[in-house]
């Protein structure tokens, strides 16, 4: 019973860890576009250079997605094998 306690305690700390890493990619926040022809023409090069910014912060962001989603998956497996072998661990102590 001492080493289901000590493997439970072991699988909480490692998960406070991964929540910790977890949400680690924030989403860019949209430029202002104007609707106001006027404004559009005083600003264009605001905008443009906003608008550039804004696309590459946003294949940053999906990056960062793709490689968190990586990360989960492969934490996601280890837990699964860790998991059969307390479920295993359980059997045995019924018998």
């Amino acid at each position: 019973m001492a080493l289901l306690k000590q493997t439970w305690v072991v699988m909480v700390v490692l998960s406070w860890g991964s929540a910790a890493i977890a949400g680690t990619c924030l989403p860019p926040a949209p430029p202002w576009m104007p609707t106001n022809a006027d404004h559009v023409r005083a600003y264009a090069d605001l905008l443009r250079r906003d608008a550039d910014v804004y696309f590459a912060d946003v294949e940053q962001y999906f990056r960062c997605l793709d490689q968190e989603r990586r990360e989960v998956f492969e934490q996601a497996r280890k837990v699964s094998g860790d998991y059969a072998r307390v479920l295993e661990f359980l059997d045995d102590m019924r018998k």
